[in-house]
């Protein structure tokens, strides 16, 4: 059976994890807590605050471990949704 989430809850978790994991946007943060939340209700298991906030843990923290040490500010503005000039430009026609 589908069930609601209490918005209060994933404030709490978002901004527990958005103070661990700074170097993410907010808006990064709680897409992934939300996106977590949804996943574990859509697999049938009992959702839980602490569930859901252990899981979104490892999610974001596979996150900051997959930028490149020599790009981490072009991964991460990505990731928030700005644009850098060059990142992922279309190639000028030749």
């Amino acid at each position: 059976m589908l069930q609601t989430f209490p918005v209060q809850d994933l404030r709490r978790i978002s901004a527990r994890l958005h103070n661990e994991f700074s170097a993410l946007p907010h808006r990064c943060v709680e897409r992934c807590v939300s996106d977590t939340w949804n996943c574990v209700e859509h697999l049938g298991i009992t959702v839980t605050p602490h569930l859901v906030e252990r899981v979104a843990r490892e999610h974001l923290e596979a996150m900051v471990n997959s930028v490149p040490p020599s790009q981490p500010e072009t991964v991460l503005s990505r990731l928030s949704g700005k644009s850098l000039t060059g990142y992922g430009a279309v190639p000028k026609p030749r």
